[in-house]
């Protein structure tokens, strides 16, 4: 069972206490442009250090169907150059008749270094609707290198037609491959699929459904999408919300657009919304993602410093087949097209800040039981200080306050505490608080090989189970 576990303050549910604090949300700012794809992944190589881009290109734009899937590459997200494919251009894969809605996941664990690379998707596309085939199912695809890829049509993740991304991401803490999709064409919800060998496949669960929040008098809002992975210590997920009317005769709607919502997950099953505002707000025209963002992907920098968006950006309306090449033909050439892609600091989505002297925050009961308790902070105009208390609130000897190093004009997504006369070893293993003082800071996350022991212990956050003492 994975413990190691990052608690990204978004809400107060493993905080007791925190007076002279207020949350504050921060949005990620544009980075770079990448060429357009209706569907993209985008992955880092800390190895080689590249960063790469696969993206979907329609043959035809006036038939939704069959794509290419293309690539670029760098050791920049600012700074990407096609790679040659075998398919002509850059193009690595044709999906043997058009793939639709891929992810690539970069899976560096894995034993067989010939699925280094893996791809989820439609493929067919073409043959099977030429041949009359009702659906287009979900299969794997392989690849050493990510350039030339071993299609696997036997292995049917899903056997019906998932018209969006096909979000494939490897869970640590379940030990599974987990697919986030549709599970019937048009079914603009959330489900969920889970693999121990991408092979033998659990059936479909919706995870996220678009409720009575979203409501209003005129428009609705569903989950056309959405991306997620593992991200040291949390998952981190980004529903595409699709904003479309009730007051247009569109029975399927297909005009509307697209917005990115955070969500998250400590187990990678079952995901939590976050503060229900858009993420990332759509610029002015003409630039990219002035009428819908995707997000595609979210990918760690290779320093780990930054964590890279991935949007598709539209500069027009999500519509019909028809509606979209009368609109691509008309703007092509008189606007540029792209990807953008928007940069965060890691796990900086939200933070507590503090609006006094001495703020401090107190979490619930917790047990340690590593030495690698670290902070995500922005104390470059201040200070910070660090406490372990025991259940009542009371410092144990030799972690208080006091008798912290102060954390001084200085900033880090990764700050170790340190007292004067003791090392964290030795508060492992027994029921304790975390406490942090700020002075003109900002807490974004805590991170710990830690588990809940807020009356007793529990397996770890993801699965949080009572255990025996």
């Amino acid at each position: 069972m994975e413990n190691r576990v990052t608690l990204p303050l978004f809400d107060d549910y493993f905080i007791d206490f925190r007076p002279g604090t207020r949350r504050r949300w921060f949005k990620p700012e544009p980075y770079a442009l990448v060429p357009s794809g209706a569907y993209s992944s985008m992955l880092s190589d800390p190895e080689r250090g590249l960063y790469r881009v696969y993206y979907e290109t329609l043959r035809d734009y006036g038939i939704d169907g069959p794509r290419d899937l293309r690539l670029v590459e760098g050791t920049d997200p600012a700074d990407m150059h096609p790679v040659q494919g075998e398919y002509g251009e850059n193009i690595v894969f044709d999906g043997a008749g058009g793939l639709h809605g891929a992810s690539v996941l970069y899976d560096p664990l894995d034993p067989d270094p010939a699925r280094r690379y893996k791809l989820c998707a439609m493929t067919r596309m073409a043959p099977l609707r030429e041949s009359g085939a009702r659906h287009t199912p979900v299969v794997m695809s392989f690849s050493a290198d990510g350039l030339h890829w071993e299609h696997h049509p036997e292995m049917v993740v899903h056997p019906y037609t998932s018209d969006a991304r096909n979000t494939l991401f490897y869970n640590p803490v379940t030990q599974n491959y987990t697919l986030l999709y549709r599970s019937a064409a048009v079914d603009r919800r959330i489900s969920i699929k889970t693999s121990p060998d991408l092979v033998n496949w659990t059936e479909p669960r919706v995870i996220l459904h678009p409720g009575a929040v979203y409501n209003t008098d005129d428009t609705q809002i569903q989950h056309y999408s959405m991306t997620a992975g593992w991200y040291d210590g949390i998952f981190y997920g980004m529903v595409w919300r699709y904003n479309v009317g009730l007051m247009d005769m569109d029975f399927y709607k297909m005009f509307g657009y697209m917005e990115p919502e955070l969500v998250y997950s400590y187990d990678g099953v079952d995901f939590t919304y976050t503060s229900g505002k858009t993420l990332i707000e759509r610029p002015y025209p003409p630039t990219p993602g002035c009428m819908g963002l995707s997000p595609m992907d979210i990918c760690p920098s290779v320093d780990g410093q930054w964590y890279y968006i991935l949007c598709n950006g539209a500069v027009f309306t999500h519509g019909s087949s028809e509606n979209n090449k009368k609109m691509y033909d008309a703007l092509n050439g008189r606007v540029q097209m792209g990807s953008p892609i928007y940069r965060i600091r890691r796990d900086g989505f939200c933070g507590l800040e503090a609006v006094g002297y001495e703020a401090k925050i107190v979490t619930k009961g917790i047990e340690l039981l590593k030495d690698d308790l670290s902070f995500n902070l922005r104390a470059e105009c201040g200070w910070a200080r660090f406490a372990i208390l025991d259940q009542s609130g009371e410092p144990l000897p030799g972690f208080s306050f006091d008798d912290c190093v102060p954390f001084e004009f200085d900033g880090g997504v990764d700050v170790r505490p340190v007292w004067k006369e003791k090392k964290l070893a030795e508060a492992l293993g027994r029921k304790v608080r975390i406490a942090v003082e700020l002075n003109s800071c900002i807490l974004h996350a805590i991170k710990a090989t830690a588990r809940p022991f807020i009356a007793q212990r529990q397996a770890s956050f993801g699965a949080p189970y009572g255990i025996n003492d």
